[in-house]
């Protein structure tokens, strides 16, 4: 039998939201349009993915991709996307302390996402733990990943005026970069990244050049010899298969780029590193 933590006491938090429904990268094809001219009789977060076009009380908006807005309750409202696809990450609430809860955030209002990842993955992680959690501790963990993911949401929304669209990209990059760094051997073109971020792929280059004083592409093959340069020294893999696991279908196209980052062969680089690594421990 699973007992709750002796710490934790009745009535020391009790700041629970009963969630309704929601979805994450949720996708709706260009005919898609959602009216509640009636609003809704819980509160709404959308996390906005793509363009589109907003009536919040008969005022119309247009919004870009990386922006986000808290419903009020009873709010009448009509969206789509009149350039195509839409996407969004959505939830639909209620807090305990309607009070409490209303004190800290605004409503109706849209601001710009900084980090659009991790809002996806708190929604994400919201829904798993709403539907199979142990009941014992259901409230208590949907509480606290609400109440986590909406402080971020409340920073964002009091410094939405200090941020322009290039800074909330940058943010996305900066992610982007580390999940390259983790798996640099994956397909990335800049093509395909730039699409899934929503602009243009020359405006992707230019953000991602300024940011890290590196081209994407030059960027991505010194990370895949970094990848190499450690495989090389730690395991008795042959130079094929290396070149496999980091990314590389052409043998001749990994050499070629080794050899222009190292200085030397791959080869080279092992039998040196590994005589250096030998001194080392003798």
């Amino acid at each position: 039998m699973i007992k709750k933590m002796e710490s934790f006491k009745k009535g020391e938090y009790q700041f629970f939201y009963h969630i309704v429904s929601g979805g994450y990268n949720t996708g709706h094809n260009a005919s898609f349009m959602m009216s509640r001219p009636n609003g809704n009789l819980d509160y709404v977060l959308l996390v906005i993915k793509s363009r589109a076009k907003y009536f919040i009380n008969e005022k119309e908006y247009k919004v870009m991709p990386s922006t986000a807005i808290i419903l009020d309750k009873n709010i009448p409202y009509y969206y789509y996307n009149p350039y195509g696809e839409y996407r969004d990450d959505w939830l639909h609430f209620l807090p305990f302390d309607e009070k409490q809860f209303r004190e800290q955030l605004v409503f109706n209002e849209f601001f710009p996402v900084l980090n659009m990842d991790r809002i996806s993955h708190y929604i994400q992680l919201i829904l798993y733990e709403n539907t199979y959690a142990n009941k014992i501790y259901q409230k208590e963990n949907v509480s606290f990943l609400m109440q986590a993911m909406l402080n971020n949401l409340i920073v964002m929304q009091q410094e939405k005026d200090l941020f322009s669209s290039s800074v909330i990209y940058q943010e996305q990059l900066k992610e982007l970069r580390l999940k390259i760094r983790n798996t640099p051997y994956n397909k990335f073109t800049v093509k395909e990244l730039a699409e899934k971020m929503g602009i243009s792929l020359s405006y992707f280059q230019h953000l991602y050049t300024q940011l890290f004083g590196i081209s994407f592409q030059k960027d991505l093959i010194y990370m895949r010899v970094e990848y190499a340069k450690n495989i090389l020294i730690t395991t008795d893999l042959s130079i094929e298969q290396i070149a496999e696991q980091c990314g590389y279908l052409n043998l001749v196209h990994f050499y070629r780029q080794f050899k222009q980052i190292t200085g030397m062969t791959p080869n080279f680089f092992r039998k040196q590193n590994k005589v250096e690594v030998l001194e080392k421990l003798f």
